[in-house]
């Protein structure tokens, strides 16, 4: 794409992210307190599964949880049911799980397998392919929208200062940022564009970037953005969530393979230093 076309593509998809249709809600709220919690089990668990299957991105698990949540922020019937029970809430979780594979990664999913697998037959067959129709129906079969990880794409694709190593460090480690905060309900809940925002601007503070050009990358981003005013609230909570998860296999994973790679390192040992000295 273009440089035009890429900022039209962006504001595209603010627009989308901001709709009726895929605008999150805050359906926990006046529910019992435990779902929460109950809801980060499950995302962890999605991402299990999803590595655990060849070929797939962990993006699928991103989309899976976005499916979750829009669908859990509808009144209908079936997520009313399953903010209640249980039983229903896991087997919303893994039906969109089913769902992002067939539609995001492209697999015959056979239901048999999920049953029998995925779900070790704690749900019938039946049941998962009627909990499938009552997402896609809630959903209004819209599955397309946009996740904090595109945003990421083209956010780092429309800065023209920033060379490949760090295009690709900063691409990796906001992602693995993205997934450690979208299990936390109360970041999930921002708009995809501000969590890839503010990712973005945490894992630059990982990589050797002159102040100069952090300063001007944050600057364009910025003003892509329709709205910063929710961004002041959400910084704390993601440099505190990278100051907690310094350490986490994921995040050890960007940051080493970045730093030992053929490309040389632009990963920062005195900025990881002081980003957990400033913990």
């Amino acid at each position: 794409m273009s440089y035009t076309e890429l900022i039209s593509q962006i504001r595209v998809m603010h627009q989308q992210e901001r709709s009726a249709a895929y605008r999150l809600s805050d359906y926990i709220k006046g529910h019992q307190c435990h779902l929460a919690s109950d809801r980060e089990a499950l995302c962890d668990w999605g991402y299990q599964t999803i590595a655990a299957c060849n070929g797939v991105s962990r993006s699928t698990a991103v989309v899976a949880i976005s499916y979750f949540d829009r669908f859990l922020g509808t009144s209908t019937t079936a997520a009313q049911l399953a903010l209640t029970d249980p039983y229903d809430f896991q087997l919303a979780f893994v039906t969109c799980l089913v769902i992002a594979l067939k539609v995001h990664s492209g697999f015959h999913v056979e239901t048999d397998f999920v049953s029998d697998v995925i779900c070790k037959n704690m749900y019938p067959t039946q049941e998962i392919i009627y909990m499938e129709l009552q997402v896609l129906q809630a959903l209004e079969w819209k599955l397309n929208g946009p996740t904090p990880h595109d945003f990421i794409d083209y956010y780092l694709e429309v800065v023209p200062s920033i060379g490949t190593a760090h295009r690709k460090f900063l691409i990796r480690f906001s992602k693995a940022l993205v997934e450690l905060a979208l299990p936390k309900y109360s970041l999930a809940l921002h708009h995809p564009s501000e969590l890839a925002f503010v990712s973005i601007c945490c894992a630059m503070q990982c990589a050797e970037f002159d102040a100069t050009d952090r300063l001007s990358v944050i600057q364009l981003i910025s003003s892509l953005h329709h709205d910063n005013r929710e961004l002041g609230a959400l910084f704390p909570s993601m440099m505190r969530l990278m100051h907690e998860c310094l350490h986490e296999p994921r995040i050890q994973h960007v940051t080493t393979s970045q730093a030992e790679g053929e490309e040389g390192s632009i990963l920062s040992e005195q900025s990881l230093v002081s980003v957990t000295h400033n913990k």
